[in-house]
């Protein structure tokens, strides 16, 4: 399989998903400082643009968003861009248990960064998956 390499010295481009832009905003910030390209945008409609205009290695994926949840957002995700790494990102575990399963069978990585999330976690996985 042929992996494109990221350009320059960037470790990689990730685009964070997530509708509390404090969490949406503090993860990018974590990444960046890790030295990675990092984006982030408040839906799932606006995450299936931004994979359309760019190529990102890595999202970072909240599961309960208002209107496109997390896993309608991967299905839209799969059909621009088919071999994705989508990490799930939830702080409503209970709740969401049925549709992050539903994700995982559908080939979401089933990494959960649960919330509140550690800087580490977030690291970890981005260095694993880009």
């Amino acid at each position: 399989m042929h992996m494109k390499m990221p350009d320059g010295n960037k470790r990689g481009r990730i685009l964070v998903v997530d509708d509390e832009e404090s969490i949406g905003v503090g993860i990018s910030e974590i990444l960046k400082d890790e030295g990675f390209e990092a984006a982030y945008v408040i839906n799932g409609e606006d995450a299936v643009k931004a994979l359309k205009d760019r190529d990102y290695n890595l999202v970072f994926m909240d599961m309960v968003m208002p209107g496109m949840n997390g896993l309608e957002a991967y299905r839209e995700i799969k059909k621009v861009v088919p071999n994705a790494k989508v990490v799930l990102f939830t702080g409503y575990f209970r709740d969401a248990e049925k549709v992050i399963l539903q994700g995982i069978r559908e080939g979401m990585i089933d990494e959960f960064i649960r919330k509140p999330y550690f800087a580490e976690e977030i690291i970890r996985s981005a260095r694993k998956y880009t």
